[in-house]
């Protein structure tokens, strides 16, 4: 393993370290919910890690996420030019039902605002701490924006405009039980939904997707196992069709690790296959994979919480450098 990577993997399995009390938690706590958050990955289906097991039958369960990312990506070849630089937060809202025993239906609104941020500095200290480069970023005066894609003929592929609190898209999804129920022996489910994109790009016009997935989770040696794995479409108007892919493949690991009886740690990698094509370069139409890493607990009333970081792993690809996440939700 290289070394700066091997630096990077330590450091990020460090809460998996930490000692934990003798524990008989029935429910996993984890995973971490996770989404993509690089504009190049965002023109289709960005799959959201969340619980295998549906909410109850007859509950409602809302949540809030949010994740706020610092981007960069610059890059220039004969059949491109690529320049990425801006700070994006992405606010998911989510509202769930239990239409029956093992199965819910809900719907997700995502609102993201685009702007030249103010993390730049601490991301080239950052980046340098732990040897992982910072590709170009002192070139360009902090605070800087720009997000556009071009190919070898001048030709405009990508400008998403800035935004302030904009509607992403809206999502309507169903998930059911296929065995377990949540308790010490696992949970394996099954997830189907369908994207409608509100928010228009100047390029590209984005089409509706659909998504599905497995989500599972298992009990071993005292942690907790999560996982995920499916596919989506992904449709685009006839100017993007000779540079994106038809679909797209995902998958999740996690690992989890009780601290608390109300407490864990988790770890988790992200991935998933190439969205662009034919460009020749990982900047662009690589295989983005990221880790997450962070802690989620229940206090006494009910409420869930998570805070965790994810940064893109190796440095190199399409997927976001560094984000800060935080999410609130509970069931009623």
């Amino acid at each position: 393993m290289p070394r700066r990577l091997a630096k990077v993997t330590v450091l990020l399995s460090l809460p998996l370290l930490l000692p934990a009390a003798a524990l008989a938690q029935r429910a996993p706590l984890g995973p971490l919910g996770a989404e993509e958050g690089a504009p190049l990955q965002r023109l289709g289906y960005t799959p959201m890690v969340e619980a295998a097991a549906p909410v109850s039958k007859g509950a409602v369960r809302t949540d809030l996420w949010v994740g706020y990312a610092n981007i960069f990506e610059q890059d220039s070849t004969a059949q491109h030019t690529l320049y990425l630089d801006m700070e994006r937060m992405i606010t998911a809202l989510t509202l769930r039902y239990g239409l029956a025993d093992g199965f819910e239906v809900g719907a997700r609104a995502t609102l993201e605002t685009a702007w030249g941020g103010f993390l730049d500095g601490f991301m080239v200290s950052f980046h340098k701490a732990l040897g992982l480069g910072v590709r170009g970023r002192p070139s360009y005066p902090n605070g800087a924006y720009g997000e556009f894609l071009r190919d070898g003929d001048g030709r405009t592929l990508v400008d998403v405009p800035r935004r302030e609190l904009g509607v992403g898209d809206v999502r309507m999804f169903a998930k059911w039980r296929i065995v377990g129920g949540g308790d010490a022996g696992g949970t394996l489910a099954a997830r189907a939904v369908a994207r409608v994109p509100t928010a228009q790009p100047r390029v590209g016009s984005e089409r509706a997707d659909v998504a599905l997935m497995v989500l599972g989770n298992v009990a071993w040696r005292g942690f907790w196992l999560h996982g995920m794995a499916g596919g989506s479409t992904v449709r685009r108007g006839p100017d993007m069709l000779d540079v994106l892919r038809s679909r797209e493949w995902f998958a999740m690991a996690g690992l989890e690790r009780p601290l608390r009886e109300r407490l864990s740690a988790v770890v988790e990698l992200t991935g998933s296959t190439q969205l662009l094509r034919d460009f020749g370069d990982r900047d662009v139409d690589g295989a983005p994979t990221n880790v997450v890493f962070g802690l989620v607990g229940v206090t006494h009333g009910g409420w869930r919480w998570e805070a965790g970081m994810q940064e893109d792993l190796p440095p190199s690809g399409p997927s976001l450098d560094f984000t800060i996440q935080l999410a609130l939700g509970r069931a009623w």
